[in-house]
């Protein structure tokens, strides 16, 4: 017997109805078949007939007792810690701050179709992702190719050129294509979530 610990992908659905299920799922097919979905809220026997039909790797989050995180600002972060410390009635800790060096993984050339990079700290890529390529990190991401393939990004921030057949997910929230539209743009995320603006925006005097 062989037992390995794997890094899971995780997408957390949560259903409202089943129209809107639908429109989303068929929208972002194929993105999500590389992915384990948790799924929350209404689910009627027809969005379990969708789901077995189409094959996709999924729990009811009701039947399994899987802990994930969800993304807080810092704002939120400092909130809680506030909180407890007041609940606790102790005096409040001093903060260490810890300074690391996070590697940047630089791509100088086109990713090719099939091609899966995952890395641990920031990339940056000055060609194209294609079609069936995989970038996935854990640190920011500056595209400066079209991106025909798919590009995870779990940093701060995103710098993107221009978006072609691909996919973009950042934080966990799949990005819809019609927010690109050829313009360098710098994704980030707000207290009101993914934020999306031109990175060279043009002050008139």
């Amino acid at each position: 017997m062989k037992a390995k610990q794997k890094n899971l992908r995780i997408f957390e659905i949560e259903i409202t109805d089943d129209a809107s299920f639908f429109t989303y799922m068929e929208k972002n097919k194929i993105l999500l078949k590389d992915f384990f979905l948790l799924i929350h809220g209404h689910i009627s026997d027809d969005v379990v007939k969708y789901l077995d039909e189409e094959g996709f790797c999924y729990k009811l989050a009701k039947d399994c007792a899987i802990k994930t995180g969800s993304r807080q600002t810092t704002s939120e972060k400092s909130a809680i810690i506030e909180q407890e410390s007041t609940r606790q009635a102790q005096p409040a800790a001093k903060h260490t701050v810890v300074k690391e060096t996070i590697k940047t993984l630089v791509i100088q050339q086109p990713i090719r179709s099939g091609v899966e990079v995952d890395h641990a700290g920031d990339v940056t890529i000055f060609g194209r992702v294609n079609s069936a390529a995989k970038v996935i990190a854990e640190g920011n991401v500056e595209v400066y190719g079209v991106i025909d393939g798919l590009v995870q990004c779990d940093g701060e921030y995103m710098i993107v050129k221009e978006v072609g057949k691909g996919h973009i997910i950042f934080n966990g929230e799949i990005l819809d294509r019609e927010h690109f539209d050829n313009k360098v743009k710098k994704i980030t995320y707000g207290k009101e979530g993914v934020e999306i603006k031109d990175l060279f925006e043009t002050t008139h005097y």
